[in-house]
């Protein structure tokens, strides 16, 4: 074919047969499109949820036939609406091969939206993409024509429609994220209608765009065979088979949903029950390797002694010769190495020599921020952030000092690129809830905190969990000797503190050291006396991807009275929102999947105005607002919270009544 045989050059459009639409089947064809957008959104919700690879794969299978079925449906509607006055009807072939780039289309679709995060390179390139196959599939449907006249196509119209088509493919993919700013906060739950409407909009545009460039011209001479159909009855059929097959894949992903959720349920009532066989476990495992630990580096002290001593009678010896002393010394040097190995052994067995004092930590970290600067180099910038009126503590200086540039080094070489260390000091006290969930024995009490973060790589929960543990490490041989953070934990737990990590992989990394108040007017060990933490009746929504945090934190808040839901991430909060009313939403910062807690707190502020937003995160409040992870003046519970805190925070939001949910005053647990 060449291209006179295509585009129309050097004709006169008037002499085209004139046309007209059926605009009832315009309606229905806008309806179909309408329906595929409305499956196109469930997909993309549910495909986002997914962790699973072939999960992924199988419901994206699933949506782009649904899908592309609903924008091919709609295009032959839309082509049946174009009445001709000369029979026209359809080669079944080309027909059929004709939804193979629709299908496409949607695939590609589907593949931009439901992830984590939809960046704008990845929504440019899908969106071209997406519009270029809805256009192959127009035109491949157009060439299934049979009528009795020439088809010619524009070839400006047709440029024109390509990039139509392209142009509303990129506003559809950005109609979920788009409908969230703009819609009133009257739509509620129905978003996804809305969504669809509007997305269905923009497929059906495409098709009457491209409709646009073409002409039918008499031909010179009637070609036979060709029968007339009933435009009508055909587009009856095929909105009829396009919408049982619609809503049997959108029967199955809403079913797929809902067992999911339920399976969600079942596990974290069942991991809260694991997770406290988990804590004594490795508690046990902790106590059962520092005690070897401190037995092997005790009797490796002992050797050490006579080999150290034996090289420096050699190298005192001045008959011996230049070989023998060279060698003397390397066996000297040696033992140095080894003497500050077992001296990290014993740092982590808790059998070191420790020589404590009265100290304030905000001493310590001024004088210790200054030599961190010069060491950690130009591209690491050193924050810090200390409380009024610090507590004193009892504490051995050195070690505080020595463990404080241990987590420095290593926050420093978790930003091969840069980045920004925040320490941190404050007063803070841990209440028996708090402390009977930790796989440490510590007493409940006053403690003043001492807190590093960073903005590295991170650490999953496999690697964290492990990140204590003497001799374990994930830098390459050479590089550490995986005793430095055991060290430290040997030091605090000598100490009589605590301490713990907070990380997500990509997300950075937090390191919370806490060292007993050296003036308590009690004994730690004795119970803290507290009032009756304030309550409530109201409905709440705890919003955490870690299953058991989700879990205790609705425990507490029930034990307060409140009437709580738990969701374990954002996408799976705001369906929950659409069709229930809470009073308060308790949200994790940092949560994997397209919207973060900041995210969601800014739909909730778009659309629900009038619930209230609890910000939770086991990062410090510093870090986060240097970081920009959160705007100044927002209300943060800090991980690991006490239940009085929880309970305190909750309340004062609760009590504030109208206004914003977010911003509009400060207040830290």
């Amino acid at each position: 074919m060449t291209l006179s045989q295509f585009f129309a050059f050097g004709v006169d459009p008037s002499q085209a047969i004139p046309g007209s639409y059926n605009y009832a089947l315009v309606l229905l064809s806008y309806l179909v499109a309408a329906l595929g957008s409305y499956a196109f959104l469930q997909f993309a919700t549910r495909i986002a949820e997914l962790r699973d690879a072939g999960l992924r794969l199988g419901w994206l299978a699933i949506g782009a036939i649904a899908m592309g079925g609903g924008i091919w449906a709609m295009h032959f509607i839309g082509m049946l609406a174009h009445i001709l006055p000369i029979p026209v009807s359809y080669d079944p072939g080309i027909t059929a091969l004709s939804i193979v780039p629709a299908i496409l289309a949607a695939a590609i679709a589907l593949h931009v939206v439901a992830r984590p995060v939809v960046t704008t390179p990845r929504l440019l390139i899908g969106g071209t993409l997406m519009g270029a196959g809805i256009g192959a599939m127009h035109y491949t449907g157009m060439s299934a024509l049979q009528l009795d006249a020439l088809v010619r196509y524009d070839p400006t119209l047709f440029a024109a429609s390509i990039g139509v088509a392209v142009l509303l493919a990129i506003l559809a993919l950005q109609t979920r994220e788009w409908i969230s700013r703009v819609r009133p906060a009257q739509l509620g739950g129905q978003r996804e209608v809305v969504g669809a409407l509007i997305l269905g909009f923009a497929v059906t545009a495409m098709h009457y765009t491209a409709m646009a460039s073409t002409y039918c011209f008499a031909a010179d001479g009637q070609r036979v065979g060709v029968t007339d159909i009933d435009e009508a009855a055909f587009a009856a059929v095929i909105a009829l088979i396009a919408s049982l097959v619609l809503l049997l894949a959108l029967v199955a992903v809403i079913f797929d949903r809902r067992v999911a959720q339920e399976a969600r349920m079942r596990a974290e009532a069942m991991d809260s029950h694991r997770r406290t066989r988990e804590q004594l476990f490795q508690a046990q495992k902790m106590e059962a390797v520092g005690q070897l630990t401190g037995g092997v580096a005790h009797d490796f002290n002992n050797i050490l002694t006579i080999v150290l001593a034996n090289a420096d009678a050699i190298l005192e010896d001045e008959t011996v010769s230049p070989r023998i002393a060279k060698r003397a010394q390397q066996i000297c040097d040696a033992g140095q190495k080894a003497t500050e190995l077992t001296r990290q052994l014993l740092a982590f067995s808790r059998k070191q020599i420790l020589k404590p004092e009265k100290s304030d930590l905000g001493d310590i970290v001024a004088a210790t921020g200054q030599l961190l600067r010069r060491t950690l180099g130009e591209h690491v910038v050193v924050q810090t952030a200390g409380a009024a009126q610090l507590w004193t503590v009892n504490v051995d200086r050195t070690q505080v000092e020595t463990s404080l540039i241990n987590l420095c080094i290593n926050a420093r070489d978790a930003m091969p690129t840069g980045g920004r260390i925040t320490i941190e000091t404050g007063n803070v006290t841990l209440d028996r809830d708090y402390v009977e969930s930790q796989e440490d024995e510590i007493a409940a009490g006053d403690y003043v905190l001492l807190s590093v973060t960073d903005t590295g790589t991170g650490m999953p929960p496999e690697v964290a969990k492990r990140a204590f543990e003497p001799f374990f490490t994930t830098k390459p041989p050479g590089k550490g000797s995986g005793l430095g953070l055991s060290m430290v934990y040997g030091f605090i737990r000598q100490s009589n503190g605590h301490i713990e990590i907070y990380s997500e992989a990509g997300q950075g990394t937090t390191v919370k050291m806490y060292f007993p108040r050296s003036d308590q007017r009690s004994s730690a060990i004795a119970p803290v006396r507290r009032e009756a933490p304030p309550g409530g009746s109201e409905r709440i929504l705890v919003v955490e991807d870690e299953d058991a945090v989700r879990v205790i934190v609705g425990e507490q808040l029930e034990a307060l009275g409140y009437d709580v839901h738990l969701a374990g991430g954002a996408e799976q909060a705001l369906a929950l929102l659409r069709s229930e009313r809470f009073d308060l939403v308790l949200t994790d910062v940092v949560m994997p999947g397209r919207l973060n807690g900041k995210g969601l707190a800014d739909e909730i502020v778009r659309s629900w105005p009038g619930t209230r937003v609890v910000f939770m995160s086991g990062y410090s409040e510093n870090a986060l607002l240097n970081d920009g992870r959160l705007d100044s003046g927002v209300m943060l519970l800090a991980k690991p919270h006490q239940k009085a805190d929880l309970a305190r925070i909750v309340r004062s939001a609760l009590s504030r009544g109208g206004g914003q949910a977010v911003g509009d005053a400060a207040l830290q647990g």
